[in-house]
């Protein structure tokens, strides 16, 4: 199933979520997701929880649903973006809202895991090839 497949099935209002992690990477076509993970409005976020999402232990503010989870903050460390703004200005493909990949890799690099590395080594080929 494609991700773009994926997150239509939820269903979710366009303006209160935007696709993050993996699934950018795969809308682009850079690599596939395994999961899917997205931000959304502390709207949208109470709204889940109260339709039988359940909270991840020890990681506040996060929700799981199957292969998704949904988080209402998206900052790691010094990665301290304005969660709405993300959300406002996510690029839309075929429909489905994903913030954008300069964001991606901002936020990648505050991860610093080497398989964000590795990603934003990916993400930066992509970006290298698109300008060719």
């Amino acid at each position: 199933m494609t991700i773009f497949e994926d997150v239509k099935k939820l269903n979710l209002p366009i303006g209160q979520y935007a696709v993050v992690g993996s699934g950018v990477m795969s809308a682009y076509g850079i690599r596939p997701h395994h999961d899917v993970d997205l931000i959304v409005t502390k709207n949208l976020f109470v709204i889940l929880k109260n339709s039988g999402w359940q909270s991840v232990p020890n990681r506040n503010g996060v929700l799981k649903s199957g292969n998704y989870e949904v988080d209402a903050d998206y900052k790691y460390r010094e990665y301290q973006p304005d969660h709405d703004e993300l959300i406002r200005n996510a690029e839309i493909i075929e429909g489905v809202p994903f913030i954008r990949l300069s964001e991606l890799i901002k936020f990648k690099t505050a991860l610093g895991r080497d398989k964000d590395k590795k990603d934003i080594e990916l993400i930066e080929q992509y970006l290298i090839k698109q300008k060719i």
